[in-house]
Protein backbone atom coordinates (compact mmCIF):
# COMPACT_ATOMS: atom_id res chain seq x y z
CA UNK A 1 0.00 0.00 0.00
CA UNK A 2 2.85 2.37 0.83
CA UNK A 3 4.47 1.73 -2.57
CA UNK A 4 1.15 2.48 -4.28
CA UNK A 5 0.90 5.82 -2.42
CA UNK A 6 4.46 6.78 -3.42
CA UNK A 7 3.79 5.88 -7.08
CA UNK A 8 0.59 7.98 -6.93
CA UNK A 9 2.48 10.97 -5.50
CA UNK A 10 5.22 10.70 -8.14
CA UNK A 11 2.63 10.46 -10.92
CA UNK A 12 0.83 13.49 -9.53
CA UNK A 13 4.13 15.38 -9.27
CA UNK A 14 4.87 14.68 -12.93
CA UNK A 15 1.36 15.83 -13.88
CA UNK A 16 1.71 19.01 -11.86
CA UNK A 17 5.06 19.86 -13.41
CA UNK A 18 3.49 19.48 -16.85
CA UNK A 19 0.52 21.62 -15.77
CA UNK A 20 2.77 24.37 -14.46
CA UNK A 21 2.12 26.46 -17.57
CA UNK A 22 -1.64 26.15 -17.08
CA UNK A 23 -1.84 27.46 -13.48
CA UNK A 24 -0.03 28.47 -10.35
CA UNK A 25 2.24 25.96 -8.68
CA UNK A 26 3.83 26.01 -5.19
CA UNK A 27 6.38 23.83 -3.39
CA UNK A 28 6.04 23.59 0.40
CA UNK A 29 8.56 22.39 3.04
CA UNK A 30 7.86 22.53 6.75
CA UNK A 31 6.99 20.94 10.07
CA UNK A 32 3.85 19.26 11.43
CA UNK A 33 2.98 18.87 15.10
CA UNK A 34 0.36 16.51 16.56
CA UNK A 35 -1.08 18.48 19.46
CA UNK A 36 -2.50 15.63 21.58
CA UNK A 37 0.51 13.30 21.55
CA UNK A 38 3.34 15.78 20.98
CA UNK A 39 4.73 14.16 17.81
CA UNK A 40 6.85 16.27 15.49
CA UNK A 41 7.14 15.60 11.76
CA UNK A 42 8.74 17.04 8.63
CA UNK A 43 6.70 17.40 5.46
CA UNK A 44 7.09 18.21 1.78
CA UNK A 45 4.20 19.06 -0.48
CA UNK A 46 2.98 20.58 -3.70
CA UNK A 47 0.05 22.82 -4.47
CA UNK A 48 -1.56 23.35 -7.85
CA UNK A 49 -4.22 26.04 -8.26
CA UNK A 50 -6.26 24.42 -11.02
CA UNK A 51 -9.16 26.93 -11.18
CA UNK A 52 -10.00 30.22 -9.51
CA UNK A 53 -9.84 29.79 -5.69
CA UNK A 54 -9.41 25.96 -5.78
CA UNK A 55 -6.20 23.97 -5.43
CA UNK A 56 -4.99 20.40 -4.99
CA UNK A 57 -2.31 19.98 -2.32
CA UNK A 58 -0.68 16.55 -1.93
CA UNK A 59 1.93 16.23 0.83
CA UNK A 60 3.95 13.59 2.65
CA UNK A 61 4.91 13.79 6.34
CA UNK A 62 7.56 11.69 8.07
CA UNK A 63 6.88 11.61 11.81
CA UNK A 64 9.53 11.26 14.55
CA UNK A 65 7.70 9.29 17.29
CA UNK A 66 9.37 8.23 20.55
CA UNK A 67 9.51 4.64 19.25
CA UNK A 68 8.92 2.99 15.88
CA UNK A 69 8.23 4.69 12.55
CA UNK A 70 5.32 6.68 11.26
CA UNK A 71 4.46 8.52 8.03
CA UNK A 72 1.43 10.18 6.51
CA UNK A 73 0.23 10.91 2.96
CA UNK A 74 -2.31 13.71 2.43
CA UNK A 75 -4.29 14.70 -0.66
CA UNK A 76 -6.21 17.88 0.12
CA UNK A 77 -8.56 20.16 -1.78
CA UNK A 78 -8.29 23.81 -0.73
CA UNK A 79 -10.80 26.60 -1.31
CA UNK A 80 -9.41 30.13 -0.86
CA UNK A 81 -11.74 32.57 0.88
CA UNK A 82 -9.51 35.64 0.41
CA UNK A 83 -6.99 36.96 -2.11
CA UNK A 84 -4.00 39.27 -1.81
CA UNK A 85 -1.09 39.20 0.64
CA UNK A 86 -2.93 37.07 3.22
CA UNK A 87 -4.88 34.21 1.65
CA UNK A 88 -7.15 32.24 4.00
CA UNK A 89 -8.49 28.83 2.93
CA UNK A 90 -10.61 25.92 4.11
CA UNK A 91 -9.52 22.42 3.22
CA UNK A 92 -10.65 18.83 3.18
CA UNK A 93 -9.22 15.64 1.82
CA UNK A 94 -7.89 12.13 2.17
CA UNK A 95 -4.97 10.91 4.26
CA UNK A 96 -3.31 7.61 5.04
CA UNK A 97 -1.20 7.03 8.14
CA UNK A 98 1.37 4.23 8.34
CA UNK A 99 2.59 3.15 11.79
CA UNK A 100 5.27 0.59 12.60
CA UNK A 101 5.91 0.17 16.32
CA UNK A 102 8.42 -2.65 15.67
CA UNK A 103 10.64 -1.71 12.71
CA UNK A 104 12.50 -4.60 11.15
CA UNK A 105 9.81 -7.18 11.83
CA UNK A 106 7.75 -8.26 8.80
CA UNK A 107 4.03 -7.60 8.86
CA UNK A 108 4.07 -5.04 11.69
CA UNK A 109 3.12 -1.93 9.70
CA UNK A 110 -0.46 -0.72 10.14
CA UNK A 111 -2.17 1.36 7.47
CA UNK A 112 -4.96 3.70 8.60
CA UNK A 113 -6.89 5.69 5.95
CA UNK A 114 -8.95 8.69 6.95
CA UNK A 115 -10.01 12.21 6.16
CA UNK A 116 -8.67 15.73 6.77
CA UNK A 117 -10.56 18.92 7.37
CA UNK A 118 -9.36 22.30 8.61
CA UNK A 119 -8.29 25.80 7.70
CA UNK A 120 -5.10 27.60 6.83
CA UNK A 121 -3.47 30.78 5.66
CA UNK A 122 -0.83 31.60 3.07
CA UNK A 123 1.16 34.80 3.63
CA UNK A 124 2.73 36.24 0.49
CA UNK A 125 6.15 37.48 1.68
CA UNK A 126 8.04 38.11 -1.60
CA UNK A 127 7.76 37.49 -5.34
CA UNK A 128 8.74 33.81 -5.11
CA UNK A 129 8.42 33.10 -1.38
CA UNK A 130 5.68 32.77 1.23
CA UNK A 131 4.71 31.23 4.56
CA UNK A 132 1.88 28.80 5.26
CA UNK A 133 0.14 27.85 8.50
CA UNK A 134 -2.57 25.24 8.77
CA UNK A 135 -4.69 23.65 11.47
CA UNK A 136 -6.48 20.41 10.62
CA UNK A 137 -8.11 17.37 12.15
CA UNK A 138 -7.07 13.94 10.86
CA UNK A 139 -9.82 11.39 11.36
CA UNK A 140 -7.81 8.20 12.00
CA UNK A 141 -8.69 6.71 15.40
CA UNK A 142 -8.16 9.63 17.81
CA UNK A 143 -9.21 12.47 15.47
CA UNK A 144 -5.77 13.98 15.86
CA UNK A 145 -5.42 17.80 15.63
CA UNK A 146 -2.33 18.80 13.63
CA UNK A 147 -0.62 22.19 13.35
CA UNK A 148 1.48 22.79 10.22
CA UNK A 149 3.98 25.58 9.50
CA UNK A 150 5.87 25.78 6.21
CA UNK A 151 8.01 27.76 3.83
CA UNK A 152 6.43 28.04 0.38
CA UNK A 153 8.31 28.55 -2.87
CA UNK A 154 6.16 29.85 -5.70
CA UNK A 155 6.74 28.50 -9.19
CA UNK A 156 4.73 29.81 -12.14
CA UNK A 157 2.60 32.90 -12.79
CA UNK A 158 1.15 34.81 -9.79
Amino acid sequence: MKKLAIIFLLTLTTSLIYAQEQGDFRLQLGADYKLQINDLGAHAGLEYLFIDKFSLAPSFTYWFPDFGRSSNLNMDLRYYLTEGISQIYVMGGYNNLWINAQPGLPGTTLSRPGGNFGLGAFLDVADNFGLNTEFKIQSQNTRQPVLRVALVFKIGQY
